[in-house]
């Protein structure tokens, strides 16, 4: 019988909780423990639920596909309506947002699984979840969207009362310049379509 490690190796990693259970590897749980349907990830479309029955050593009953092709996400802020109040920080599995408290927001797409989790806890309605197209290549591979969620429960577990007065992201040093530059730039674009508001209304 097949172990929750090896059901969670074939599940997205988007932690998106449309599943109803609390992440990926809970879902994998879910299914030894509690005989879960196998068909309850749609990020991972028709071909996930194949080959979790695979695994699990299930016949299909049919071969009417139960789920459609999926979808790349991605969440989008409107930087010039964001408040900074921070509150979609914590929710982002993998800390795709980057920001601080009081301060512009902005999204990594390429670090983004688009769970979409961020959308509903956004008090000003800033955050759209997009889709991708086609040509996109800045997708998180299911490992590494393990690895920064991972980091991401790290991350949590330490977090003290000054969190949200930093930098809210987990990166490694590599990648800290890039930060830099990407916050510099989200806040420069609300500067920009602020300062041209304020012409336009002179």
């Amino acid at each position: 019988m097949a172990s929750s490690e090896e059901i969670n190796e074939l599940l997205p990693q988007t932690q998106c909780k449309l599943c109803g259970y609390q992440n990926c590897m809970s879902y994998a749980q879910g299914i030894i423990d509690d005989d879960a349907p196998l068909d309850l990830c749609p990020p991972g479309g028709e071909s996930t639920r194949i080959r979790l029955a695979a695994i699990m050593g299930t016949a299909l009953c049919s071969d009417r596909v139960l789920l459609p092709e999926p979808k790349s996400f991605f969440a989008l802020i409107e930087e010039s309506d964001c408040i900074g109040c921070a509150k979609c920080l914590a929710e982002c599995p993998t800390d795709a947002i980057i920001g601080a408290k009081s301060r512009v927001h902005t999204i990594v797409e390429k670090w983004c699984t688009g769970c979409g989790l961020c959308a509903p806890v956004c008090p000003v309605d800033c955050i759209e979840i997009k889709v991708k197209s086609a040509t996109s290549s800045s997708s998180l591979s299911s490992r590494a969207a393990r690895q920064r969620y991972e980091r991401h429960l790290q991350r949590l577990e330490k977090k003290h009362e000054s969190t949200y007065e930093q930098t809210y992201a987990t990166f490694d040093k590599s990648s800290k310049e890039e930060m830099r530059t990407i916050i510099k730039a989200a806040i420069a674009r609300k500067t920009a379509k602020e300062d041209s508001a304020c012409k336009a209304v002179t």
